[in-house]
């Protein structure tokens, strides 16, 4: 299952987990400090987690870029 930017958009405003995987991902996400798809908040268990994407973390050519934040992110991710 490919995912694009537009795919995390029904994750706004919820808690979901990324599994990080070496090989064949979801999504190909990178952390930026600014201009970012969506901010997100780390969060600290997967509890009341929705669900599971399976990551891989790229330095070019995301699928998706985000930028951390300590609070009001756009979702809460919990990484495995």
């Amino acid at each position: 299952m490919s995912m694009t930017k537009n795919d995390l958009e029904r994750f706004k405003g919820k808690k979901v987990t990324f599994e990080r995987v070496s090989s064949f991902p979801d999504i190909k996400i990178q952390f930026v400090d600014s201009f970012s798809d969506y901010e997100i908040k780390v969060a600290d268990s997967n509890s009341f987690s929705v669900g599971k994407i399976k990551y891989q973390e790229v330095t070019s050519f995301p699928d998706v870029k985000l930028k951390k934040v300590t609070a009001f992110g756009d979702m809460e991710i919990y990484f495995e």
